[in-house]
């Protein structure tokens, strides 16, 4: 089996067209606290998380940096790269925990694009991935209120920790939880007290930790079937 099998971006490619795109890959292995990049750097590869986890930061080094977006194994990123030369990243990418990424540089992706056609299908559906992900968040902006918002953040949170079990563990601070789900500060902490109340979760220092998914996710405005 090959180390493609499984991941979504994948799916379409034969086994011997993921042989062929592995071959082209360089893995990289980022110890925790690692910056893969910074923002403002050009930019000329595309990453494939297969181990750990990694934050998408913005903002400056005067104060804690915003995070976009936690990003685990099946994700891909920087694929704006490959498409422009004279691209800049547009955030700084870091890894919360070890973590390990497969590497496409934009020379091997141009011939493989020359040589075997189907990969463009490949790179476009990273592309249709990307606008699906920002036309959800951006729903989401308007149409679900601030409490909802973090509810549904943490389901997410849940499934990229696999922490979707009673008491499940989510690693990250109510300021991490807030900037990702678009909230203040000081509203992501009063959902959360709230909850912690209900005896829905519990906080401490640098973690969420959940005790009742079911309610989370009721409160998230998702069907306990919902992905």
């Amino acid at each position: 089996m090959s180390e493609l099998d499984g991941l979504w971006l994948f799916g379409e490619l034969t086994q011997a067209d993921r042989a062929l795109v592995l071959r082209s890959t360089h893995r990289h292995r980022y110890p925790a606290g690692t910056h893969l990049y910074h923002a403002g750097e050009l930019g000329d590869s595309l990453h494939i998380v297969v181990k750990g986890r990694l934050a998408a930061l913005a903002g400056s080094d005067l104060s804690e940096p915003m995070m976009l977006n936690l990003l685990g194994p099946g994700e891909v990123f920087g694929e704006l790269a490959l498409f422009n030369t004279d691209h800049r990243r547009r955030a700084s990418i870091l890894a919360v925990e070890t973590s390990e990424c497969l590497v496409l540089y934009r020379d091997a992706v141009q011939q493989l694009r020359q040589r075997h056609p189907q990969v463009n299908d490949m790179l476009l559906s990273v592309l249709v991935h990307r606008v699906e992900r920002l036309t959800v968040q951006v729903g989401e902006l308007f149409e679900l209120d601030a409490p909802t918002r973090v509810y549904r953040q943490l389901v997410r949170l849940g499934e990229t920790y696999e922490a979707t079990e009673r008491d499940g563990e989510i690693p990250l601070t109510q300021q991490q939880v807030a900037s990702l789900s678009g909230v203040k500060l000081r509203v992501t902490n009063r959902v959360l007290n709230e909850a912690r109340a209900d005896g829905v979760l519990t906080t401490g220092k640098r973690r969420v930790i959940v005790h009742d998914w079911p309610t989370v996710r009721r409160r998230a405005g998702l069907r306990l079937t919902d992905a």
